[in-house]
């Protein structure tokens, strides 16, 4: 006997496999309108028209910087001019006021410079405590009674120190050398031995 199986029939035709959906196909984007549309938007945003306008502003800023730029160094220059000229007359004034404080306290004319130039360098390192030019033109007088047109006076421009005088004073070569050109002429007019003696 013959077994009955029933074979399975098979379809000659394949089952259609399903198609893929399809995504449409976006439409083409034009930038240009795109970027252009969102400039004209943000220029709106601020409060302009067009590019032009904006451009416009940017230039006419640019052209108010320079101008004031030009008028400020202008300016700066006319401030350097004046404080220069007041600097050169308060300068000038000391120097008159100096002046007629070494005249009211004697100094004779020839030795006035020299007396207005120790002064002053007193003053500048406050050598002996002096804070007014009167103080320094009186220890200069001090040390430097000479400077008054007395004859016979001998002294020192070096402070603390009497070269002068009575005697001849002990003098090293290095406090020759530390003397200004005028006292070391006055040392050696006053002491023409001791000078030759040092420098030997």
């Amino acid at each position: 006997m013959a077994e009955d199986n029933p074979t399975p029939a098979t379809d000659p035709t394949p089952a259609p496999t399903p198609a893929p959906e399809t995504q449409p196909t976006p439409s083409p984007v034009d930038t240009q309108r795109v970027a252009s549309e969102a400039r004209a938007e943000f220029l709106k945003s601020l409060g302009f028209d067009n590019e032009d306008d904006l451009k416009g502003l940017v230039e006419q800023h640019n052209k108010d910087v320079a101008a004031n730029q030009s008028e400020l160094e202008a300016k700066s220059t006319e401030l350097d001019k004046v404080t220069g000229k007041l600097g050169s007359a308060e300068a000038e004034r000391d120097s008159a006021l100096a002046q007629v404080a070494a005249l009211k306290q004697g100094v004779a004319e020839d030795h006035l410079n020299d007396a207005l130039a120790l002064a002053k360098a007193d003053l500048a390192g406050k050598a002996n405590g002096v804070k007014t030019i009167d103080d320094a033109l009186a220890g200069v007088l001090e040390r430097n009674p000479s400077f008054k047109g007395e004859q016979g006076a001998t002294g020192t421009a070096v402070a603390g120190q009497n070269l002068g005088g009575g005697g001849n004073p002990t003098v090293t070569k290095a406090q020759v050398l530390a003397m200004s050109t005028a006292e070391q002429v006055e040392f050696q007019s006053q002491h023409p031995d001791q000078f030759k003696q040092i420098f030997s």
